[in-house]
């Protein structure tokens, strides 16, 4: 079932736990049961469901942003089943993080395929053969373009905002607690991060595309 985050200042894919744990403060303020607890809890909540505005650091149509927030804790180039070769760059997201995952650029998702699985620790070797993840294909003016959402062990599940169709730059498509994000791009991409940098959803450029070969418009 998808759902549907805008501007909400919590995402709507918290509503419902919010609820609760705000009927559980109010019940245990009533009955006097440790309500200090209990509204932690709806705090926590609130703050685990946030979903702020977010600004681009610069406005150029060739470079591209961090899809969610967190740490980016490896690059390299890789080879997909199909032969083709990508820069992979590889987003570990804290559960502390922002949990709203934003388009990178401007593109269409073609195809998305979701693999049911275990809700493990990124350390765990089990992690990327048993693990819960989203694998979604998007096209782009610079080429195809995947995106790798993987679950973490303090997920409670991921939720697709839009699994089909076209995103603009910095559109909320997803929301994951924890986990990371893996950006797959064309060998051209060139970075401008590197291993262990902070970014933020939306708002950080990873990098540019080369612009050789691309109309402007």
């Amino acid at each position: 079932m998808l759902s549907h985050t805008t501007t909400q200042i919590i995402a709507k894919e918290g509503w419902s736990q919010s609820v609760f744990t705000l009927m559980l403060f109010v019940l245990s303020y009533t009955i006097s049961c440790v309500p200090w607890f209990f509204f932690g809890i709806f705090i926590f909540t609130l703050f685990l469901y946030r979903n702020p505005e977010r600004l681009y650091e610069e406005e150029d149509e060739y470079s591209f942003l961090s899809p969610c927030d967190g740490k980016i804790i490896d690059i390299q180039k890789v080879t997909l089943k199909e032969g083709t070769q990508k820069l992979s760059v590889v987003i570990q997201k804290s559960i502390f993080n922002v949990g709203i995952l934003r388009a990178p650029m401007t593109l269409s998702i073609l195809e998305t395929h979701k693999r049911n699985g275990l809700f493990l620790p990124r350390t765990s070797p089990l992690a990327l053969q048993l693990g819960e993840k989203n694998t979604l294909t998007c096209r782009s003016v610079f080429g195809e373009i995947k995106l790798v959402l993987r679950c973490g062990a303090w997920s409670q599940k991921m939720e697709l905002i839009k699994s089909i169709g076209p995103l603009k730059l910095g559109q909320r498509f997803a929301f994951l607690n924890e986990g990371d994000v893996t950006l797959l791009l064309p060998l051209d991409a060139r970075l401008k991060v590197s291993l262990n940098d902070d970014v933020k959803a939306g708002t950080t450029v990873l990098g540019y595309f080369d612009y050789k070969g691309h109309d402007d418009k």
